[in-house]
C-alpha cells in the first residue's frame, strides 16, 4: 500500500506541475494575478508530493520489498542498511526521483525570493522551472518508474555495484547530480526576464548572480569531491583522466564561471547583456549535456549509469530547450542593448570578456574531444577515443591564460588604463613571479612549463595580498587597528574579498595540479615478501600479504613498512578485492599525505606464492587540491553574503525633549 501510495504521488506530482505550467503562462497572458498564484501553489504541492514518493522507495528499501523492481536491482539482504541513501540514486530510475525532488527543494525557495524581489519575472521563470520538474516527472511516470512492481518477486536482491560502497559516494553524487540540475534556477530567472521584456533592465541581475554562484558552488564541490573520491578509492593514482563523465561536469562549470564572472560587469556597467543571456543559455545546456552522458548516452564511460536509452530523451530535452531558448533570445534581442559599451582594451571589462572567451574555448575543446569518438564511429565504424594528451596539450595553456587573467584583471580599473597606470599595479605581482622564477631555475628541477606555471600563481597571490595590504593600512590610517582594519575590509565590500578568497583556493588547486602533473614520480614493482625498495626519500619493505574472505568478496591486503629518510612513518596496507558476482575487481591505495607530497601504493595482481605487482607513485602538492575546498566554500559564503548596511544615526535628547520635526 506505501508503494502504490508514491506511485499515486508521482502521477499527481506530474498533474500539479503540467498545471503550473499552465496556469504560470494562461495568467500572464490574461493578467490575471490569482491565475498565476494558483500556478505557484500547484508548483509548491509537488515538492510535498515528491516527498511522499521519496519516502515509499525509502521504505521499500529499508523493508527489503523486493516486489519493487528498483529495489530488487539495487539492494540486497546483505546491503547495510546505511547504504539505502547511495541506492536510492545508484540507478537511473532513482536518480531520476532524487534530481526531481532536489529541484523541487531548490525551485521553491528559489520561487519564493523571485516573486518578492522581481515580481514581473516570476510568473515565466516559475513556468521555466516547472517544466524542467515536469520533464523529469514525465521520465519517471511514464519510463522509468522507481516504485514499479515485479510480477515474480525474487528472494534476494542484485545489490549495488561494490564500487559504490564507500562513504565517498553519500557526497559526491548527489552534490554532483545537484549542481547541475541547480543551474537551471540562473537559466530560468535570467530566460524569465528576457520574456517580461525586462532583459535589459538590471534588476535581475543581483538575483541571477546568486543563484549562478550557488550552482557554480555545487558545480565545485562535485568536482573536487569526485577527483578526491577517484584518487582515494578508484587505485590508479590520480585524479583526472578527462573521462566523458568527470568532461560533463567540468563543462557546465566552465560556462558558469563565465557567468558569474562577466554578471559583475553587466551590474556595474551595464554591459555584456547579450553575452550574459548567450552564456547563461550554454550553460543550461552544457547542464542537460552532463544528464545526458550520465544517462548511459553513447558516449563511453567508466562513471556513468547502465547503458540506456533515457540519455537520448534528455538529448531531446536539451535539443528542445536550445531552440527555445534561441527563439527566445532572438524574439527579445533588441531588449539587451547595453548601456556602456568597451572604451579600452585595457580595462576590468575586456579582461573579463577575454577571460569568458578562454573559458567557453576550454568547454568547446573539452566537448569536442568528449564526442568525437560518436563521430568516429559513425564516419568510419571504429571508435576512436581521445585521451589526455590532447586535453593537456590544448586545454592545459588556456587553463594557464585564464590564471593569468585572474591576477591581471582585478588589478586594472573600470573603462580604461593606461600603460604606467598598469605598470605600476602589476609592480609587485610580476616582481613576486620573478622571484619564484629565479628560486626555481636555482633549486628546482628543470620544467619550464611548470615554472612559468608557478610564476604565474605567485603572480596572482601577490596580487591580492598587495590589495588586501593596501585596503588595510587605508582603514588603520583612519584610525582603526590592523585586526579591525582587516575584518571590516571584508565586511564593507563582501562579493570583492569573497571573490579573492574564492581565488585563492583556485591557486591552491592549480599548484596542486601543476606539481602532481610536472613532479610525480611513478615505477611499477614486482616484489616479494620481504623485498626493500627506495625511492626517493622514501624507503619501504613489503612484508607480505593477508587473506580475508567475504559473502560477497575477496580480499588480498599487503602490508609495507614505510620509512622518509631515517623516520618511520608507519605501516601501510593497500588492498584488492574481487567481487565474483559482478565479475569486477577494485584496488584501494594506502597514502601518506602531507602537504608536500603524498606517497602512494596501489597492488595491481597478487600471485599464490605472495609476489605482486605493485605502482607507486610520489605526488607532489596534491594535499592542496583537497585543502582548497573549504576556502573556496569560505569565500563563495562571503561573495554571497549581503553587503552590511550603515546603521542608523542615534541621537540622544535630555529627557523631556524632543528633536525638531518629531
Amino acid at each position: 500500500m506505501i508503494v502504490e501510495s508514491g506511485q499515486l504521488a508521482l502521477v499527481l506530482a506530474l498533474l500539479a506541475t503540467g498545471y503550473a505550467v499552465v496556469a504560470s503562462v494562461m495568467g500572464v497572458a490574461r493578467r490575471s494575478p490569482e491565475l498565476v498564484m494558483s500556478g505557484r501553489y500547484g508548483f509548491y504541492s509537488t515538492v510535498i508530493l515528491l516527498l511522499v514518493a521519496t519516502a515509499a522507495l525509502v521504505h521499500a528499501f529499508v523493508t527489503n520489498d523486493f516486489s519493487v523492481r528498483y529495489v530488487a536491482e539495487n539492494s540486497s539482504l546483505a546491503m547495510p542498511k546505511a547504504y539505502t541513501w547511495v541506492a536510492l540514486y545508484a540507478g537511473n530510475a532513482g536518480s531520476m526521483l532524487f534530481l526531481a525532488i532536489i529541484f523541487s527543494a531548490f525551485a521553491l525557495v528559489a520561487v519564493g525570493t523571485i516573486r518578492k524581489r522581481l515580481p514581473y519575472t516570476a510568473p515565466y521563470a516559475t513556468a521555466i522551472m516547472a517544466m524542467v520538474l515536469l520533464f523529469l516527472l514525465a521520465v519517471m511516470v511514464f519510463l522509468a518508474n522507481p516504485l514499479s512492481r515485479l510480477d515474480v518477486v525474487p528472494l534476494d536482491g542484485q545489490g549495488i555495484n561494490p564500487l559504490l560502497v564507500h562513504f565517498g559516494m553519500f557526497i559526491h553524487p548527489p552534490v554532483q547530480m545537484t549542481g547541475l540540475i541547480v543551474v537551471a534556477i540562473p537559466f530560468s530567472i535570467a530566460m524569465g526576464a528576457l520574456l517580461a521584456g525586462k532583459g535589459g533592465n538590471d534588476e535581475w541581475v543581483d538575483l541571477g548572480r546568486t543563484w549562478g554562484m550557488i550552482a557554480w558552488l555545487i558545480l565545485t564541490l562535485g568536482l573536487l569531491l569526485g577527483s578526491w573520491w577517484a584518487y582515494t578509492i578508484l587505485g590508479w593514482g590520480g585524479y583526472w583522466a578527462w573521462d566523458p563523465v568527470e568532461n560533463s561536469a567540468l563543462m557546465p562549470w566552465l560556462a558558469m564561471t563565465a557567468f558569474v564572472h562577466s554578471i559583475m560587469v553587466q551590474k556595474r556597467r551595464g554591459m555584456f547583456r547579450m553575452w550574459n543571456m548567450v552564456i547563461i543559455i550554454i550553460g543550461f545546456t552544457l547542464a542537460q549535456l552532463g544528464m545526458f552522458i550520465n544517462r548511459g548516452g553513447p558516449v563511453p564511460s567508466v562513471h556513468s549509469f547502465a547503458q540506456s536509452a533515457m540519455g537520448w530523451i534528455f538529448l531531446g530535452f536539451m535539443a528542445f530547450t536550445l531552440v527555445a531558448s534561441i527563439a527566445v533570445f532572438v524574439s527579445k534581442v533588441d531588449t539587451l542593448k547595453s548601456r556602456g559599451r568597451l572604451e579600452s582594451m585595457l580595462s576590468r571589462e575586456s579582461a573579463f570578456l577575454a577571460q569568458n572567451i578562454a573559458f567557453l574555448a576550454v568547454a568547446f575543446v573539452t566537448l569536442w574531444g568528449t564526442v568525437f569518438p560518436i563521430f568516429s564511429e559513425t564516419a568510419s565504424d571504429v571508435t576512436i577515443t581521445v585521451g589526455q594528451p590532447f586535453f593537456n596539450l590544448v586545454n592545459g595553456p588556456l587553463l594557464l591564460f585564464i590564471v593569468f587573467l585572474m591576477g591581471v584583471g582585478p588589478l586594472l580599473p573600470w573603462r580604461r588604463a593606461t600603460i604606467g597606470s598598469l605598470i605600476r599595479a602589476l609592480r609587485i605581482p610580476l616582481a613576486a613571479a620573478g622571484v619564484v622564477g629565479l628560486i626555481f631555475m636555482i633549486v628546482g628541477p628543470r620544467q619550464p612549463v611548470a615554472t612559468v606555471a608557478f610564476m604565474t600563481c605567485a603572480m596572482v597571490l601577490a596580487g591580492i595580498g598587495h590589495e588586501w595590504v593596501r585596503g588595510t593600512q587605508s582603514r588603520h590610517r583612519k584610525g582603526e587597528n590592523y585586526a579591525k582594519a582587516f575584518m571590516m575590509l571584508l565586511s564593507a565590500n563582501r562579493p570583492r574579498y569573497g571573490g579573492y578568497v574564492v581565488h585563492i583556493s583556485i591557486i591552491m588547486l592549480a599548484a596542486g595540479a601543476i606539481g602532481s602533473s610536472f613532479y610525480s614520480v611513478q615505477r611499477d614493482l614486482v616484489m616479494s615478501p620481504g623485498d626493500t625498495e627506495t625511492i626517493g626519500e622514501y624507503t619501504f619493505t613489503y612484508t607480505g600479504t593477508t587473506h580475508q574472505s567475504h559473502p560477497d568478496r575477496e580480499e588480498d591486503y599487503a602490508q609495507f613498512e614505510v620509512y622518509s629518510g631515517d623516520t618511520y612513518l608507519g605501516e601501510m596496507e593497500p588492498f584488492r578485492a574481487v567481487y565474483p558476482d559482478f565479475r569486477i575487481a577494485s584496488t584501494r591505495g594506502a597514502i601518506h599525505s602531507t602537504p608536500l607530497e603524498d606517497f602512494y601504493i596501489v597492488p595491481s595482481e597478487f600471485s599464490d606464492g605472495g609476489q605482486a605487482v605493485f605502482r607507486v607513485l610520489i605526488n607532489p602538492m596534491v594535499w592542496w587540491m583537497w585543502a582548497s575546498g573549504p576556502i573556496m566554500i569560505l569565500g563563495t559564503l562571503l561573495a554571497l553574503a549581503p553587503r552590511r548596511e550603515p546603521s542608523p544615526a542615534t541621537l540622544r535628547v535630555p529627557a523631556g525633549m524632543r528633536p525638531a520635526g518629531v
